[in-house]
């Protein structure tokens, strides 16, 4: 996009400088109250059961109480009464990230619920290797805590999935940086855009569609007086863009370079670390057709969002894993349908990926999902 292009020529020198963080020691030794509660579990034996249901009941009513530290305890508990559960690791990690972070005013105490969540969900898939769900969990607090949050998720996805994909990891680090360099009145701008626009994930391709304009219409659609005209007095424009779509551009229209370049790299980053969370879910078995949609999806967004300062090699590079990525993720699909429902959800499910990838034919061409579809009926 001509109007952002020029605020992320400030990522490119720093692009390339490593930025990895040490591991933080996370070694502790257990005190007297930790051996005593993990050995009165075990003597629970066959019993659990029950205990954890009154557990559950006694979680939900903590909740309603408004003793979120009771809330917490309580389900850390179940956790260890069910460590093989993933349904208790999704709950509490929503409990957290949602729920109890909607309670606190400040934004910090937001943020480290949130996070608190997120690490629920990674201590669980620790514990549970092979399961989908958290996986998929994962991408989709990705999809939707970002939008708020986009610093400390990616930050706590970092130490995550760092050391999975190194040229991630270093771009990261730039968006980060960016965000420890704004100064005090661009913080205060950012903060206010993530608290009342957020960072959504078409935010950039709306974007793109206001800068493509003609500078008289952008000028005249990013007016606020434009809201005051009728519809027939806006026209064509009017109708290109939603109200929603034009409140959301002129908050973001109204940020400065810095904040821009921050919002650009974080976005694509966001969409690149959902790349990574959910590509292993493919290797689970048994697992949900929504795994390989997720993936494509997710690819299919962040190829459009590569940096453009990455050295040429580097992009070449991720693009061809994202092809990759698509073709396994595109086969993997088509025998799970088949597995799950038959010719007729297989079918369903190539004609929802030949609309989705219809823009983007270096990703999936025509001519593979042609062959695919007669694959099937054979």
């Amino acid at each position: 996009m001509r109007r952002f292009a020029p605020y992320l020529l400030l990522i490119a020198a720093a692009v390339v400088v490593s930025v990895l963080l040490p591991a933080p020691d996370r070694t502790v030794q257990a005190d007297a109250g930790e051996v005593a509660r993990t050995t009165g579990i075990r003597v629970l034996g066959a019993t659990r059961g029950y205990a954890t249901t009154a557990l559950w009941l006694r979680a939900g009513d903590a909740y309603q109480r408004g003793d979120l530290y009771e809330t917490l305890a309580t389900y850390r508990l179940i956790s260890e009464l069910q460590p093989r559960n993933p349904a208790v690791y999704s709950y509490l990690a929503w409990n957290q990230a949602y729920n109890i972070s909607a309670q606190f005013p400040e934004h910090d105490r937001r943020s480290y619920w949130v996070v608190l969540g997120l690490q629920t969900l990674i201590d669980g898939q620790k514990r549970l290797p092979d399961d989908a769900s958290l996986r998929l969990d994962e991408w989709n607090f990705l999809l939707n805590r970002t939008i708020s949050y986009p610093a400390a998720v990616l930050e706590a996805e970092r130490n995550h999935l760092g050391e999975v994909d190194s040229t991630w990891n270093q771009v990261v680090g730039v968006a980060l940086k960016l965000r420890k360099d704004l100064n005090g009145k661009d913080v205060a701008a950012l903060d206010d855009f993530l608290e009342n626009i957020g960072l959504q994930i078409g935010l950039f391709d709306t974007a793109d569609d206001v800068a493509a304009l003609s500078a008289s219409d952008r000028d005249r659609l990013l007016a606020p007086a434009f809201e005051e005209q009728t519809p027939e007095q806006q026209g064509e424009l009017g109708q290109a863009f939603t109200v929603l779509e034009r409140d959301q551009m002129r908050a973001l229209f109204s940020l400065t370079p810095d904040v821009l370049a921050f919002l650009a790299v974080a976005h694509w980053c966001r969409l690149h670390a959902m790349v990574l969370a959910i590509t292993p879910a493919l290797d689970a078995q048994p697992h949900g057709l929504a795994v390989e949609s997720a993936l494509l999806n997710a690819v299919r967004l962040a190829s459009l969002r590569i940096p453009p300062t990455l050295a040429h090699e580097t992009r070449q590079e991720i693009e061809r894993r994202y092809k990759e990525a698509v073709a396994h993720a595109f086969v993997s699909g088509i025998e799970n349908a088949l597995r799950i429902g038959g010719r007729e959800a297989a079918d369903d499910f190539v004609d929802a990926m030949k609309f989705n990838f219809e823009g983007q034919p270096e990703l999936l061409p025509p001519e593979v999902i042609e062959k695919a579809q007669q694959e099937i009926h054979e």
